[in-house]
């Protein structure tokens, strides 16, 4: 055997050898762990983030649905117009309780939309009593004044006609 070099110099196997090793499989583990966990926990979170917009959004229609109802005595004189609000929040309801859990986020989204807009109708129109149409007023008797200007000169020829056949 050669002496040459001394026995000091060959690689002993101390702690910290075993600690770099120990760390190194732990830093390897934890990346691998991450890549396959992380993508399952993100699509978890975003199905239930979709069924919490779904519940929101039938939580906003019922509450409509319940405004319409407890309105509706109040203001006899645009009744038919909460009628008609009302019929569209319940043919929504339908579709709800039907498809409810066959959904798109897209599909929802819509949905939410024209229920936000129902609400707003509801918030500046319905809840102070305002009707959809506007009541406008004419002026009339300009156009009867010319119907009558019109009209005068034709009766008193037909008059004349009919008198000069007698």
């Amino acid at each position: 055997m050669n002496l040459k070099y001394p026995a000091v110099t060959l690689r002993r196997k101390d702690y910290i050898t075993y600690v770099a090793v120990g760390l190194f499989v732990f830093v390897i583990v934890f990346e691998v762990l991450l890549v396959t966990w992380l993508p399952r926990r993100l699509h978890s979170s975003i199905l239930w983030q979709d069924q919490v917009v779904c519940e929101e959004m039938i939580e906003l229609e019922d509450l409509l649905r319940a405004y319409m109802i407890d309105i509706k005595p109040r203001f006899r004189n645009i009744s038919g117009e909460i009628e008609l609000v009302q019929s569209c929040l319940n043919e929504i309801a339908g579709y709800l309780r039907e498809h409810k859990d066959d959904l798109s986020r897209d599909h929802i989204d819509e949905i939410s939309a024209r229920l936000r807009y129902f609400e707003g109708i509801y918030q500046n129109k319905i809840r102070q009593g305002i009707s959809f149409v506007r009541i406008e007023s004419m002026n009339s008797s300009s156009f009867i004044e010319k119907l009558r200007s019109t009209s005068s000169p034709g009766r008193a020829s037909a008059e004349t006609e009919t008198t000069s056949a007698r």
